[in-house]
């Protein structure tokens, strides 16, 4: 797709600002793009993409790298717009236009193509989250251990730390030095023999396993490197230490690597995200040229300048001043209030407000540090009769009877997938028991032989009752008559196997709830066949992979008509007119958690700028002055983000009782006790620092000490118990 005379150059600029243009038309050496929130990145990076084939550069010579198939689905779409043709995607790793895709599926396409080469089986499976555990649960029975001392989800956890920073079973069990830690290393190892019997990766396989594999052959790499002359990256800030790897190695060739994010943004360290990876982009390439975009064309100058003035307090960032030619806007509303279910309704009544003035429900949208604050939200908005959803987009496909059918359709594509193999095995019942499995199980241990291997032979398995053995042939000759058919288009295979499995009359003779369920796996269908439509030569393993891949964000579609709840974390990427913040008490926003770690305390701070840069119109942001924590109800104390926001800037509003009003208005006329800038003041805990600000905000006076031994604080003075020293 060479598509020269097809772009004209100017007309793809013709509308982008001095910065974006220099951003797009950048042709050879490494480029960082900084991209304040909301500035148009993926406008850029479209015409970036376009750029470069106007400018001769085949299609299939470049590389664009996202972190949802959301956001890659809508970059695809809108390059596809600027060529005037679709990007088809047949996930294979050899396309005539350009690659637009995940790390994780990039990783999955060069493995499946080097499959040989890495040592996987070509048909591997790819786990998703559940399937994860019931290998892990194998993995800690099989290390001798205990669930209830090593939950799985833990285990996995750190499981997929150790992956995500390059470390195999046997690097994390040289590096583990305790009791959990030398254990946990054997877990790991099961797991890995577990999922080899399986022919099966995980998640953090796919972008491990590539980097690996560059490693160890030279002629892997070479051939990729030589394939992409053009890679474009964004959201780097949120790229952990194999996806820096994984992409370092393919642009050590061509060196024209362009990343695209924003310190301010990364938000996601919890789950391996370095933020270093962006800041020291220069450091690893000193001849990078650097573009800011810092027109944002999402918020009003008001919400613009509290994000602005709140993210200026962190240390760990690139500077860069946002500005707008949007409208001044109004204050952001600060609602104290009395307790939780004071707050929900507070904030239920500025939604009603908002929406009598002529904005939908489905502009509305409310956000929390953690999910525990969702359920009184949930049912204040309930008893208002406010339609609202709640973002968990892998839910549907979490869900039994989804998880059952691509079962089904796994074993198809992978039968020495044991984990899908004994899901289905007898679901819906077909006679084979829990009894009949292990003996399957235990014939195939004995003969080092797989599960499906040994149910092909059933006929050969002594002891078994001819009752159980008639079943389990009748199943593998099933299977083997699926495997026979036609892989696409895959809504006809997947409507074979939900009807002559017997699954679907399973879910009509239960009838009542069940026909829901029912209903979720025709949208399964529908889903396959959109997915048919969209990849007119897919396959049925690309599907698979499609469908393992999904992240929260992914299956989040728009919903007219109701208002949206979800997490802080979820929020990126999106924006709403409306935008609330509940919950900015110390201890939730920030987290409790990071209290004493100035690093994980600036990533508090950039989820709450997050947040705030979601708003396009208003803001509202509040707080509960008592809270109900397992049964009892606490006394919380203002955010400290609070205070670091421009004062004019918020329009303060007490909810409650007569007596907290009067209780609030005290506070806010409480005198900064005896202190003053430039004080030394002393610490029962920091020892002795000097007072570098005074500010106040709501209810509560802080200040910013920097202490001799414990560095920058910043405390509340009602509470901070300081004795002044001079």
């Amino acid at each position: 797709m060479g598509a020269v005379d097809l772009l004209d150059a100017q007309k793809l600029l013709a509308d982008l600002t001095e910065p974006q243009r220099q951003a797009a038309t950048h042709m050879d050496g490494p480029l960082l793009i900084v991209a304040g929130a909301g500035s148009g990145k993926t406008r850029v990076i479209t015409r970036r993409v376009a750029y470069l084939m106007s400018r001769g550069i085949p299609g299939s010579s470049i590389l664009a790298i996202t972190f949802t198939n959301k956001a890659a689905g809508e970059m695809k779409s809108r390059v596809g717009q600027v060529l005037g043709r679709e990007l088809r995607d047949f996930g294979r790793l050899d396309q005539p236009w350009p690659l637009i895709c995940t790390f994780h599926s990039l990783g999955l396409r060069i493995l499946r193509h080097y499959a040989d080469k890495v040592g996987l089986a070509a048909n591997f499976s790819v786990y998703d989250t559940a399937d994860q555990e019931r290998v892990v649960k194998e993995a800690v029975k099989a290390a001798e251990l205990s669930t209830e001392n090593f939950p799985p989800s833990m285990v996995l956890g750190q499981i997929s730390n150790a992956k995500n920073r390059l470390q195999l079973a046997k690097d994390f069990a040289a590096s583990a030095h305790d009791f959990a830690g030398r254990n946990i290393a054997r877990i790991y190892a099961q797991y890995e023999k577990l999922l080899a019997k399986n022919h099966a990766v995980d998640f953090d396989d796919l972008p491990m396993r590539t980097v690996l594999g560059f490693r160890d052959h030279a002629d892997m790499l070479a051939e990729v490197q030589g394939r992409f002359q053009y890679i474009l990256i964004d959201e780097y800030q949120d790229t952990n230490h194999a996806q820096y790897m994984m992409a370092h190695l393919l642009a050590l060739k061509h060196r024209n690597v362009c990343v695209v994010g924003d310190p301010d943004q990364s938000i996601y360290a919890w789950r391996g995200a370095d933020i270093r990876n962006i800041l020291d982009f220069e450091k690893d390439y000193p001849d990078a040229k650097v573009v800011r975009l810092e027109q944002n064309y999402r918020s009003t100058k008001a919400i613009l300048a509290i994000a602005s003035k709140l993210i200026a307090r962190n240390r760990q960032r690139k500077d860069k001043a946002l500005w707008t030619q949007n409208p001044d806007g109004v204050p952001a509303q600060l609602l104290i209030c009395d307790s939780e279910h004071d707050e929900a309704a507070a904030v239920v009544q500025r939604l009603e407000e908002l929406h009598r003035q002529g904005h939908d429900w489905s502009q509305m949208a409310v956000f929390y540090r953690v999910n525990a604050l969702m359920r009184v939200m949930e049912d204040a908005l309930r008893r208002a009769r406010i339609p609202y959803r709640v973002a968990r987009g892998v839910a549907f496909f979490q869900r039994k009877e989804i998880k059952d059918v691509l079962a089904y359709l796994r074993v198809i594509a992978n039968p020495a997938d044991e984990v899908s193999l004994q899901r289905i095995i007898n679901t819906p019942a077909r006679g084979i028991s829990d009894a009949t499995v292990k003996q399957l199980q235990v014939h195939a241990a004995a003969s080092s032989a797989g599960l499906w291997d040994v149910m092909l032979r059933v006929g050969q398995i002594a002891g078994l009752q001819e009752r159980a053995r008639k079943a389990v042939a009748q199943f593998a000759e099933m299977v083997r008559r699926w495997q026979s058919l036609p892989r696409s288009p895959v809504r006809d295979l997947l409507e074979d196997v939900v009807r002559t499995s017997g699954y679907e009359k399973h879910l009509r003779k239960l009838g009542g709830q069940e026909l829901d369920e029912l209903g979720t796996v025709n949208e399964l269908i529908t889903s396959a066949a959109e997915y048919d439509q969209q990849n007119p030569e897919g396959s049925l393993e690309h599907y698979l992979a499609q469908v393992a891949l999904v992240s929260d964000v992914d299956g989040l579609k728009d919903n007219g008509g109701a208002v949206t709840l979800m997490t802080l974390h979820a929020a990126k990427g999106l924006e709403f007119p409306v935008v609330a913040i509940i919950g900015l008490e110390e201890g939730l926003l920030p987290h409790s958690r990071v209290m004493e770690h100035p690093e994980q305390l600036e990533e508090e701070r950039r989820l709450c700028f997050v947040g705030i840069t979601r708003a396009q119109q208003r803001l509202i942001l509040s707080q509960a002055r008592s809270r109900m924590t397992r049964g009892q109800t606490l006394r919380t104390i203002a955010s400290r983000f609070l205070a670091e926001m421009p004062a004019e800037l918020l329009d303060v509003l007490c909810v409650g009782t007569q007596s907290h009003r009067q209780e609030v208005e005290e506070d806010l006329e409480e005198p900064a006790l005896e202190f003053r800038r430039g004080q030394l003041v002393r610490h029962a805990r920091f020892g002795v620092g000097r007072i570098m600000e005074i500010s106040r905000s709501g209810q509560h006076t802080r200040a910013v000490i920097e202490f001799q031994r414990a560095g920058r604080k910043t405390l509340v003075l009602q509470y901070a118990d300081l004795e002044p020293i001079d």
